[in-house]
């Protein structure tokens, strides 16, 4: 099961948790203007943490935070052996990016991407109005590493990358929807 990280910026006990029962929940029911979120990685707690606690230090942290690190170490599955390759979408109409991916495969992704399958998605509605207008989406390759579990790492430090240059990908993953968010929101606060 992944871990979920629960921030309490305003609660009987401020900080951040590794729980909901048992943690989070008990520190923000009953409590009058709580305000707290939750996140699918520390480091994007941590981040809100900050952003919604300037003047504030480090959070308390309820939780040992030796035994999450151990448990967000890799899987085997993720040390598969590459290459892997992180892609970027391009739209030709305005040459902007709107998807970053990783694979194995480059062929078998870009053919996936193209299908007609999962239209609801917005990526995909994206290449089909490329389409509609009688062009084809553009792939092009940002890098290559080893193995999965640092294709993944890759493919987040580009969707983040984006993100700070303004782009918005249209990324699924609720990690990567995160990172936008923040950065957005870093972005429109300091203006």
């Amino acid at each position: 099961m992944k871990s979920k990280f629960y921030v309490v910026v305003k609660g009987e006990k401020p900080g951040i948790y590794n729980k909901w029962d048992g943690g989070a929940k008990q520190n923000v029911e009953g409590y009058k203007g709580a305000i707290y979120k939750s996140f699918s990685t520390l480091e994007l707690a941590e981040i809100w943490w900050k952003q919604m606690s300037p003047d504030q230090q480090n959070p308390k942290y309820h939780f040992d935070q030796k035994e999450v690190a151990s448990e967000i170490q890799p899987t085997e599955v993720e040390e598969e052996q590459g290459p892997y390759y992180t892609y970027l979408i391009i739209d030709p109409r305005s040459q902007m990016p709107f998807y970053v991916g990783q694979t194995h495969d480059m062929e078998y992704r870009k053919t996936s991407h193209l299908r007609d399958s999962y239209k609801h998605r917005a990526y995909k509605k994206w290449i089909a109005s490329i389409r509609k207008d009688g062009l084809e989406p553009e792939f092009q390759i940002v890098d290559t590493q080893p193995t999965k579990a640092d294709s993944l790492r890759s493919e987040t430090e580009w969707v983040k990358k984006l993100a700070y240059q303004g782009i918005r990908v249209l990324n699924g993953w609720r990690e990567h929807k995160e990172w936008i968010d923040l950065v957005h929101r870093e972005k429109n606060s300091s203006q």
